[in-house]
């Protein structure tokens, strides 16, 4: 499980694996759609109006020194200060931007799993098949949702749009306005083998949640 990426292999070398428990958990999955317009600061643009305006003071420097040059240190200060001041792009461009993004959005079901909740997870759904639960060998727990589908509903929609904006932030710098609108329509409750992986780090408990399907690392807890 450590070689997954997410320790390094010192830490691995370091940790003791304690506990590795394979349960189906119940998910709500919740279709959401979810649209948002931010206006942001073009820091490419400004970059390039920092380098034109260095290039320019050398050239109009250098003229100024000649006879009948460009203007002189005087003319020189009075175009930086347009410049500066935001003459040709100062502080950057304002754009504005659209973010639209769909999910299947997964809901925990289960009140005693919610410290385990996904934050930017999708479920593989393409081979899902109807749940039987004699598909599953004696022994694995097959856990029994407790959280309704309307609060799943109200939850996916909190959860999307702090998603949204964190991955506007993680994007684009300088965010001056940012709102979302997100939709949720159909629900969906799934089971999934969910392999739960405690380890012990010199006394700080590790928990890696993975995808029993996919193999794939859903979330982790103290790392």
């Amino acid at each position: 499980m450590m070689d997954t990426g997410l320790l390094h292999r010192h830490l691995q070398e370091s940790s003791t694996l304690e506990e590795m428990n394979l349960s189906v958990v119940p998910y709500w999955l919740v279709a959401t759609s979810a649209r948002t317009a931010l206006i942001a600061t073009d820091m490419v643009a400004e970059g390039a109006t920092v380098a034109t305006t260095a290039a320019l003071f050398g050239v109009m420097a250098g003229m100024g020194g000649r006879r009948g040059g460009f203007g002189g240190p005087l003319l020189t200060g009075a175009v930086l200060g347009s410049m500066m001041g935001g003459g040709m792009g100062g502080g950057g461009q304002r754009r504005a931007i659209q973010m639209d993004n769909n999910y299947n959005f997964p809901i925990v079901a289960l009140k005693a799993l919610t410290m385990y909740q996904p934050h930017d997870y999708q479920f593989a759904l393409q081979e899902r098949t109807l749940f039987d639960i004699s598909q599953y060998p004696k022994g694995i727990k097959v856990l029994n949702g407790d959280i309704s589908e309307d609060s799943a509903r109200y939850q996916a929609k909190t959860l999307v749009d702090e998603l949204q904006s964190q991955k506007a932030h993680a994007k684009y710098h300088m965010i001056q306005q940012i709102q979302s609108q997100v939709d949720v329509s159909d629900t969906e409750l799934l089971h999934v083998p969910i392999w739960f992986v405690r380890y012990d780090h010199k006394g700080n408990k590790i928990v890696l949640v993975v995808d029993g399907n996919s193999g794939n690392t859903i979330n982790s807890i103290g790392l």
